[in-house]
């Protein structure tokens, strides 16, 4: 009777328990207050020349619900439900700021002469001016001192408190594609493809109509791509898509097979719609930490960088090496076609690679993506032709079947070219004239070519045959 009171006991402390734990995870929803006449933007920055992005006024006073921080701004809900960014110093409850580490506050109106003192992490103060073309703040502490710090150290929490929209989300879509997938749909089903809304408006008093923008989709219109996207609608239906910005030129939109990659939704390669919101306080990890401890550890993490972005642009060469291991299988075929024909599938799977990357990935690097996806090309074709004349045989064409029979040296071959130097011999002083005096030497680099003959012999037929080799080297005779 007992064992059985104590578990009834427990199950209850258990229950009670969970329920204290969820009434504690439960976050007490901000409210702020707007603190000047103010508008609701769908993008937090305009380039010159570009469409307003002011969508809806917000009047002083107005209570608002923020969600999420982006640049200089915060994601906020209007009473009516409305949404978009409002810029961070037309919010009252931004001007309370606080730094995270340890600062210096100099007293006066000027920042870094005079007296100061150290404020410890965590201190409060109210933010009463931007100094210094923004760099510096003049702020009140709660004990009513005034005094000036760094802008950048002493922020408003709710920068590191709330999410931060990732300004790397990116959606990119053809009108068409578009217009096909939303018209006479729903928000919702909007929102549920594209990802989450960057701001929402009804656009008549009576709200029947609305309209949703999304700053971060590209949208391509006659192989040119426009940042932003408006979506408008009459009741819940969407009736026009219009895409925002000025039309800018894309080499990639042009390239052949460019539109049957962009008709096929790869967005989720570059980031999924849950990636929209980050941490906004996300610490910086073991490796930034190491490759920043000394020149050593920069020179390892640039040798491993240049590794992992030559594995990366390889992807194409391990993708195509099961085509290219059944051509090198089949017998009838020759050495040279064997040949031809990988560096045409090799070739093929890096330029679709390299339209898949430039299309929905990189959008903006179109010649670094050419230049990274070119080398590893050029490298592997060197490579495949170099397997096939040393490991298949030109007589059975059977593949891995060569063994190694030594090699000859069958010459070697020398080139010679001139390049000056100018050597710093001092400096003369003439007045204010300072004149410094170099010696030109043409110094001799020689490029020795050695050649050699690789001999191979079929363990299946026995057919011998050479494969030719050279090596070269350099060295300089100084004059």
């Amino acid at each position: 009777m007992f064992k059985k009171g104590l578990a009834v006991l427990l199950f209850f402390i258990l229950v009670f328990s969970s329920l204290c734990a969820k009434e504690e995870v439960a976050e007490v929803q901000e409210v702020w207050t707007i603190r000047n006449n103010t508008w609701l933007l769908w993008e937090s920055y305009q380039s010159k020349g570009e469409p307003a992005i002011e969508l809806k006024q917000v009047w002083k006073g107005t209570k608002v619900t923020p969600s999420a921080s982006y640049a200089s701004c915060f994601k906020v809900t209007l009473p009516s439900e409305e949404y978009g960014f409002i810029k961070f110093d037309d919010i009252e409850e931004i001007y309370w700021v606080e730094n995270v580490d340890s600062i210096k506050f100099y007293y006066g109106l000027k920042w870094g002469s005079g007296d100061y003192e150290i404020l410890p992490p965590g201190t409060r103060a109210y933010w009463l001016e931007v100094l210094d073309n923004g760099g510096i703040y003049k702020v009140r502490l709660e004990d009513g001192r005034v005094g000036t710090v760094i802008k950048h150290y002493m922020r408003s929490p709710y920068f590191r408190i709330l999410p931060e929209v990732n300004q790397k989300f990116t959606r990119i879509y053809t009108l068409e594609k578009l217009q096909n997938k939303l018209i006479g749909k729903t928000r919702e089903e909007a929102i549920d493809f594209i990802g989450p809304a960057s701001a929402f408006i009804f656009t008549n008093n009576n709200q029947t109509s609305s309209e949703l923008y999304f700053q971060y989709v590209i949208g391509v219109q006659n192989k040119m791509r426009h940042n932003g996207l408006k979506i408008s609608y009459d009741g819940d239906v969407a009736n026009e898509i219009t895409l925002l910005g000025s039309a800018k030129k894309s080499i990639a939109e042009k390239l052949p097979l460019a539109g049957l990659i962009r008709s096929i939704n790869l967005n989720w390669l570059s980031n999924s719609q849950k990636t929209y919101l980050r941490k906004a306080d996300t610490k910086e990890g073991w490796w930034s930490k190491f490759k920043k401890k000394n020149l050593l550890t920069k020179i390892i993490g640039f040798i491993v960088s240049l590794i992992g972005i030559f594995l990366f642009f390889s992807i194409p060469q391990f993708l195509s090496w099961p085509f290219r291991r059944l051509i090198i299988s089949i017998k009838p075929m020759g050495n040279g076609l064997v040949k031809f024909i990988n560096f045409l599938l090799l070739t093929a799977f890096m330029y679709f690679f390299f339209l898949v990357l430039t299309l929905n990935v990189i959008l903006e690097e179109f010649l670094v993506i050419a230049i990274f996806t070119l080398v590893p090309w050029f490298i592997f074709i060197r490579w495949n032709n170099k397997n096939v004349n040393y490991n298949r045989c030109p007589s059975c064409h059977t593949m891995w079947s060569a063994a190694d029979k030594g090699s000859t040296h069958t010459g070697t071959e020398e080139s010679r070219a001139w390049k000056t130097r100018d050597v710093y011999t001092g400096t003369t002083h003439s007045g204010n004239t300072e004149t410094k005096h170099y010696a030109r030497h043409h110094d001799e680099e020689i490029t020795t070519t050695e050649n050699y003959l690789d001999h191979r012999k079929c363990v299946n037929c026995g057919f011998e045959w050479d494969v030719h080799r050279a090596e070269t080297s350099k060295h300089t005779v100084r004059h």
